[in-house]
């Protein structure tokens, strides 16, 4: 590995440092330079950042802290996987107004994910970082005057809809004939002689029968087919036969196998995704205030994009990164698919542009606001979004405020309840804020600042009762709007499908199913509807059971008359209706046994103490 100094001009110099090597490098190697590195060398800290390795350990992570901040005593995984290695330069300039020099990082993987501790270069690699002056200052609020967009006249739906017409906004006869006409061509390609076919009706009846588990879960799925009186489900009955529900769930499809986009590994579930995504926005009740963060989507098999967030809900499944509004409507959703993703920034940047750029392409006149946390919050990523007339504000982790010079973490916890510093950005306009509350939070926008101070209730053990205790503003903002995203999940985990298939991609499907439901009970609630979860998912369910199931046809070569189809007046007619014996053997009308008895007249099998009974 061969090391160069070179500034700007190309002149040598001792405050940069660049690597010459392109070849990824591993944390051992890394290790082994550091240790011949001469101690007098003019940095203040050196920092490694590690990748999540690729087998075994944790794939990805949540916010918080490292669990081993010693080099010398990572497993045989981490050693092996990717890393990266910042030169911090020593910093003496004044404090209250600070023009920070950007340091240089040696880069060992320029397309790989960033480790749950990257640094702000690591966050916006690929790109010159703007210069930051930070100053004692208060951010000057700005008027962002928002309005609404113009109602849509062509919304076939209003508060007096019902439920299932919202439902039916979203997976409507184009959605439908997707997911049939894929699911016969993969039953063909499975088997070529397969005679398997698939109506538009049965494809609702299908998913009529997923929501209903929703609210009414059995341990297994033939048990809603049983005739046993504390399982037995009338209407998934009377709407489609067991046999026909495992075979279309066997055959569902929602994507070509035969033209599937090579490197994509959620290319199964794409299209469905795209669709949904567009019909979101297009019947979206749209508002300034947004939120991004990750849903988790319970999965317990084995895939290569399976992750695990220590301290979620559901710890083990698919991940993906959610765009919602306040009360959890979903305006986005796309997958995580690891870091085989392409991209020239880092993982959280990446993931906020691309879903942002996404509404903005239907609102292109609307200013948003955006919150994240401190997975995604970085300096450039606020000043990369202000060029496009969109506000951002959300925590920061310490080592990606761009050498803001706020109080010490450390130190800062000593100070009183409510204390709080800030910092101002004259170039970008971006506002960093330290608070201390139960703990010490970083916060960044260039939206909000700490004027005007508001105020939050904290329970004080000294005092024995609750007190008030100052909050900056922007903490505030954060706390109001940041939450659409738990909202969803929690809105979906209520009544989640029950019924789970053997293919990896069944439990994406059927949240996606899920995440509309919640969609088209929040769009009947903006619309002025009165919305109970629970009635408007029965109220989806009954009405797609009722209006496309098939009632169950009696099977056999040939079917003898119900009694419902043997009109009154003949069967109370009293002449000609004698008993024939040697008949074919078939079900009696009345009790169902087998008998070779009939009814001349009636043309029923029935047994001699049937018979009576039948005719009264």
């Amino acid at each position: 590995m061969k090391l160069w100094r070179s500034p700007e001009n190309g002149a040598k110099n001792e405050n940069s440092i660049e690597l010459q090597s392109r070849r990824v490098l591993s944390t051992n190697e890394i290790a082994d330079y550091l240790e011949e590195l001469d101690d007098n060398a003019d940095f203040q800290n050196i920092d490694v950042f590690l990748d999540p390795p690729q087998d075994g350990g944790i794939s990805d992570g949540d916010s918080g802290d490292e669990d081993c901040e010693n080099i010398d005593r990572l497993n045989r995984h981490q050693l092996l996987a990717p890393a990266e290695l910042v030169f911090n330069n020593a910093i003496d300039d004044p404090v209250e107004e600070i023009l920070v020099d950007q340091h240089q990082v040696i880069s060992t993987d320029s397309t790989a994910a960033p480790s749950s501790s990257t640094s702000t270069s690591n966050n916006n690699r690929g790109a010159i970082p703007r210069p930051r002056r930070w100053v004692k200052q208060h951010l000057r609020p700005t008027e962002n005057e928002w309005s609404s967009p113009p109602p849509r006249p062509d919304l076939p739906v209003s508060k007096d809809s019902d439920p299932v017409d919202f439902f039916q906004l979203f997976f409507n006869e184009e959605v439908i004939i997707h997911m049939v006409r894929h699911s016969v061509m993969y039953a063909i390609s499975r088997d070529p002689n397969s005679n398997f076919s698939l109506s538009a009706d049965e494809m609702y009846c299908f998913i009529g029968i997923l929501i209903l588990s929703g609210y009414a879960p059995l341990p297994r799925r033939r048990m809603y087919w049983e005739t046993n009186e504390d399982t037995h489900n009338v209407l998934i009955v009377k709407s489609m036969r067991r046999n026909r529900f495992e075979e279309i769930f066997r055959y569902l499809h929602v994507a070509d196998n035969g033209n599937l986009q090579p490197g994509d590994k959620m290319a199964k579930v794409r299209p469905l995704f795209d669709l949904l995504n567009a019909k979101f926005l297009v019947y979206a009740p749209i508002e300034k205030c947004f939120s991004i963060d990750e849903s988790m989507i319970m999965y317990f098999g084995r895939h290569g994009c399976k992750q695990h967030i220590h301290g979620k809900p559901i710890r083990f499944g698919f991940k993906a990164w959610v765009a919602a509004t306040r009360l959890g409507y979903c305006l986005r959703a796309d997958l995580y698919q690891g870091r085989s993703e392409v991209r020239d920034v880092g993982l959280g940047e990446h993931v906020v542009t691309s879903l942002t750029e996404s509404v903005k392409e239907v609102f292109p006149e609307h200013t948003f606001s955006v919150f994240c946390d401190n997975f995604f919050t970085s300096p450039s990523l606020l000043s990369k979004l202000q060029d496009k007339n969109v506000k951002v504000t959300g925590t920061a982790r310490q080592n990606r405020v761009d050498k803001c010079p706020l109080k010490d973490v450390k130190s800062f916890k000593k100070e009183p309840r409510g204390s709080y510093d800030y910092r101002l950005d004259k170039n970008d306009n971006i506002c960093a804020v330290r608070w201390n509350d139960n703990n010490v939070v970083t916060l960044l926008s260039n939206e909000f600042g700490v004027n005007p101070i508001q105020k939050a209730r904290r329970y004080s053990v000294t005092q024995k009762q609750r007190i008030e205790i100052d909050q900056p503003n922007v903490v505030y903002q954060y706390n109001k709007y940041m939450g659409g995203v738990d909202r969803l999940d929690a809105n979906v985990g209520v009544y989640r499908i029950a019924i789970r298939g053997k293919k990896w991609y069944s439990c994406i499907l059927t949240w996606l199913i899920d995440v509309t439901i919640n969609n088209s009970a929040l769009l009947a609630r903006s619309l002025g509807a009165s919305v109970d979860t629970l009635e408007f998912r029965r109220s989806i369910a009954r009405n797609l059971l009722l209006k496309y199931g098939s009632p169950r046809t009696q099977p056999g070569p040939s079917t003898c008359p119900l009694p419902s189809n043997v009109p009154l007046s003949v069967r109370r007619h009293g002449a000609e209706h004698l008993i024939l014996t040697g008949q074919i053997r078939r079900n009696c009308a009345v009790c169902k046994n087998k008998t070779v008895k009939k009814c001349s007249k009636c043309g029923v099998n029935l047994h001699d103490k049937c018979f009576a009974g039948f005719h009264a």
